[in-house]
C-alpha cells in the first residue's frame, strides 16, 4: 500500500498551476518547508518547490494518474503533497531511530518495476526521468522511503487499529434507525471496515501530530496565497 491514507488526497490536477519556464530574473528554486528534528540527531531537511513538484508527480503516477507525469499541478495537490511529505519525513526519522527502517531489495525492485510500467508506453518512463532531471537511483530512494514508512505504519496499525466485536455491535445499535431492517449479520462486516478505516486514520493522525510536536516544522509557503508558520 503506497504511502497509506494521506497520499490518497492526491487526486486533483488543474491547468495553470505547474512551474513556469525559467527566464531572466526568475528564481530557479525556493525552499517551501524546513524540518528540524527535536531529538539528539538534530537532523534538518529542506524541501524545495522542485522537490515538492517531483514528489507530487511520483505519488500521482503511483496512483495511476499518468497524466501527472507532465501535466500542471493544482495548488491543492501541492498542499496535500507537502502535508504528507512533511509527515513522511518525520515518520522515516522515527523508523530510523527505532531501527526499523528496512526495505527489502526485492520489494523495492518490484515497486520500481511497477512505477516504470505505469509510464512505459511510448517511452514515458525515460522521458519522465529526463524531464525531471532524475536518475533511477534517486527515484529508488523516494520509493524506498515510501516503503519504509508504509511498513512502519503497518506495524503501528497492527497494534493500535483493531476493532473489537463489542465496538462493532455498539456501532450497529447506534445506527439501527439508519440501517432499518438490515440484520447484524449483514451489517457486521461493512461496519467493521468503516470502523477500522476511521481508527487507522486516527492512529496515523495522532502519530504524526506527536512527531510534529517534537520537531520544528516551518512551512514557508502554503500554496494558498501566502506564507505560513509552523
Amino acid at each position: 500500500m503506497r504511502s497509506v491514507f494521506f497520499l490518497l488526497l492526491f487526486c486533483l490536477l488543474a491547468s495553470g498551476a505547474g512551474a513556469e519556464p525559467i527566464g531572466a530574473g526568475q528564481l530557479v528554486d525556493r525552499v517551501v518547508a524546513v524540518i528540524s528534528t527535536g531529538d539528539s540527531r538534530g537532523h534538518r531537511t529542506l524541501i524545495t518547490l522542485s522537490d515538492l513538484e517531483l514528489e507530487a508527480r511520483i505519488a500521482l503516477v503511483s496512483r495511476g494518474a499518468s497524466l501527472a507525469a507532465d501535466g500542471p499541478l493544482a495548488p491543492e495537490t501541492l498542499k496535500a503533497t507537502l502535508d504528507w511529505l512533511i509527515a513522511e519525513h518525520l515518520l522515516l526519522g522515527e523508523a530510523e531511530q527505532l531501527a526499523v527502517a528496512v526495505a527489502d531489495p526485492a520489494e523495492l525492485g518490484a515497486a520500481l518495476e511497477t512505477f516504470r510500467g505505469k509510464l512505459e508506453a511510448a517511452g514515458g518512463y525515460e522521458r519522465f526521468l529526463e524531464r525531471n532531471e532524475l536518475t533511477e537511483a534517486e527515484l529508488s530512494r523516494v520509493l524506498r522511503r515510501q516503503l519504509v514508512v508504509d511498513r512502519y505504519l503497518a506495524s503501528r496499525l497492527r497494534l493500535g487499529a483493531t476493532v473489537s466485536e463489542a465496538e462493532v455491535r455498539t456501532a450497529y445499535d447506534a445506527r439501527r434507525s439508519e440501517l432499518g431492517a438490515t440484520s447484524y449479520a449483514d451489517a457486521r462486516e461493512p461496519l467493521r471496515v468503516q470502523l477500522e478505516k476511521k481508527r487507522r486514520e486516527e492512529v496515523v493522525a495522532a502519530l504524526v501530530d506527536d512527531l510534529r510536536s517534537r520537531a520544528e516544522v516551518r512551512v514557508l509557503h502554503g500554496f494558498t496565497g501566502g506564507t505560513e508558520g509552523r
